[in-house]
């Protein structure tokens, strides 16, 4: 224990001693005399503010446009309602079939810019939508902020 706390002092005082000679003293001239008062300060010039700040605000320089935007910010007007935005239309995807064997394959239909039918393997995608999973006579398909799940068409009877 006394080891550990012989150890922390030293540590301690190296330390002091590292801060305290690290950064160094100001050298303070004898030979000229410390002035007794200090200037006036110089007017400001207000004119040139004003026209540096016209030239500022003029360049918009915080703007990538480097121009005024179209709606001017005030904080007291009141702002009409917002319609809430419709959420985009879904297309009527259906299942026409599942084909082949291990690894299987789907026959989608609806995909939006496709006629007819589309076969997608698993990992595939067509038309934004993706074919997740195969899990039986259900497949999972992802896109469009969605997730379908599809069981294939009975045959008429």
């Amino acid at each position: 224990m006394k080891a550990l706390v012989a150890v922390a002092t030293a540590a301690a005082v190296t330390t002091v001693v590292a801060w305290t000679t690290a950064i160094p003293a100001p050298v303070v001239s004898e030979s000229r005399p410390a002035s007794v008062g200090s200037a006036a300060p110089a007017r400001l010039d207000t004119t040139a503010l004003g026209r540096f700040a016209t030239r500022l605000r003029d360049r918009d320089p915080f703007r990538l446009d480097r121009r005024p935007t179209d709606l001017r910010y005030n904080p007291w007007e009141t702002t009409p309602p917002v319609a809430p935005q419709r959420a985009p239309m879904r297309p009527p995807v259906s299942l026409a079939g599942l084909l082949g064997g291990p690894p299987w394959n789907a026959l989608i239909e609806g995909i939006p810019g496709r006629e007819g039918g589309v076969l997608l393997a698993v990992g595939d995608s067509s038309g934004g939508i993706r074919f997740v999973a195969l899990r039986g006579d259900t497949v999972l398909l992802a896109g469009f902020d969605t997730t379908w799940s599809l069981t294939a068409r009975r045959a008429w009877r």
